[in-house]
Parts: C-alpha cells; structure tokens; sequence
C-alpha cells in the first residue's frame, strides 16, 4: 500500500462550517484507515460524528442484531464504537444515541469495490440504506482495491463528487460510488450509472477437519459484461461511478405478468 501520510484526528478540532453533521460509518471498523481519510475530508464540510463497529463486519448487508443488547462505548460526543454491525450503528446513532439527527450518512472509504450484486452485501451499503430516513442523502463510498496503492491523492478524487452531491436537495437518496484505483491524473471524471451483473462466484471450498465440516465462500463472481452504462464499464474507463440505488427491490415487469395471468 502506497500511503504518503495518516492522518491524526485531534478531537478538540473544530470544524470552520459547522452547518452541516455527518454521521460517518462503514464496515471495516471503526480503525480502518478509509474511515480516518474521509472523517478527516468531511471536517472541513461540517460537524463529523462518527459510530462504526468494533471490528470487521464485511458483507453483514442490512443486518440488524435484534436478539441481543448492544454494547457501545463512548470515546466521546463525536466517537462511538458499537459492538455490531454497520446497519446496527447507523440505526442506534439516529434513533436515540445522538441528540440532534445527522444532515448526512456517509459510509466508507471501503477497501474494495461494491459494484453490481455486491450491493446485496455489502455493508458499506447496509449502513447507507439505513440512512434513508435521514434529512439529505446517503453515501456509501468504496475504492476498487482491497489493498490501495493510490489513497496519498484521496482528497482530489473526493473533491470530483461529493462537494457536488452534498448541495443536492434530495431528501432520502441512497447513492452508491466507486472510486477506480489509480493515481488522480489518470481520472477521468464521473459518471452515474446503473449497477451491472456479476457471473456467480465459484463453488466454496468445503473443509473437513475430524468430524466438522468447515467452508470457504471465497470471493465475489467476475463481472457478467462492461455494458456501456454500467458501473462496471465506468470503473474501467477510468471513470468514477455513482449509482443511485433503492431498497424497493419489486421487480415491476414480473409484477405485472403475474397480475395478467
């Protein structure tokens, strides 16, 4: 990993336009390094709070843990870490942790790409879609590299979108972005897109060890096409990719073959 600097959060830091609070989570913990970067980008836009699970919960989707309490610990007014997942976190801090509802959910910088089906995962995602009740949008924000090489220039490829999409008026929006790996020069721009299709993932490898059977899901199914439009084709052309994305997953032509039946 090509890292320039880390930065170091000061928590006696005041935020010069303090208009706007951030609720900032993920799915990585609450110590990874994507987190710090953009709670550190979004200090400069606003008021940051940040409630981010303890450890690593990648791939918890929407999950919410609803049969036992939660334990969140405190490390101030602004930092939260909650023993759960990212959609858990989302929906303690604004429904009855925080004092004052977040303007924004912002979820990310995740390590790796969530293009496609992956939407149906993620996290990063989860806690996004939680946000959806919140009074400006949601966005979930991942970099297409599970070990970066080119975070030193994350600030420039931040400044392409989301100063923009934190002016937007629309209430409850869910947005998903992809950042391609490679140094800012070689950006083209952003697109908005629509998501694309994944093949399905190759077959876990089942282990047994004695009298127990183990398996390993492996990682995600390559990409189905580079349809224009796709997120997958703006990614390699070198594009940012933003999709917007519902939780209404009715499929309306099926809906109607089914009522003319």
């Amino acid at each position: 990993m090509r890292i320039m600097f880390i930065f170091k959060y000061n928590r006696n830091y005041t935020a010069m336009n303090t208009k706007s609070i951030f609720l900032l989570s993920n799915d990585d913990g609450y110590k990874s390094l994507g987190i710090q970067y953009l709670r550190n980008y979004l200090l400069c836009h606003g008021t940051v709070i940040l409630v981010a699970p303890r450890i690593n919960k990648s791939a918890c989707s929407s999950s919410l843990t609803v049969n036992k309490q939660i334990k969140i610990t405190k490390i101030s007014n602004r930092e939260y870490i909650v023993n759960g997942t990212s959609a858990d976190c989302v929906n303690i801090a604004t429904r009855g942790l925080l004092s004052t509802q977040p303007d924004y959910v912002i979820s990310g910088i995740n390590f790796g790409s969530n293009m496609g089906d992956d939407v149906v995962y993620s996290g990063t995602i989860g806690a996004a879609i939680e946000g959806r009740f919140c009074k400006k949008i949601s966005v979930a924000i991942s970099i297409t590299n599970k070990k970066p090489r080119y975070l030193d220039d994350i600030e420039k490829k931040l400044n392409l979108f989301l100063p923009k999409l934190l002016k937007m008026k629309n209430s409850s929006d869910i947005l998903n972005v992809n950042i391609p790996d490679m140094p800012f020069s070689k950006i083209k721009g952003v697109k908005y897109t629509k998501l694309g299709k994944r093949l399905i993932s190759k077959r876990a490898n089942i282990i047994i060890n004695k009298k127990s059977l183990f398996a390993d899901i492996g990682d995600v199914g390559n990409p189905k096409s580079y349809s224009v439009g796709t997120d997958f084709h703006a990614i390699k052309s070198g594009y940012i990719s933003i999709t917007p994305i519902s939780i209404d997953m009715t499929d309306y032509e099926k809906l109607l073959k089914y009522k003319n039946e």
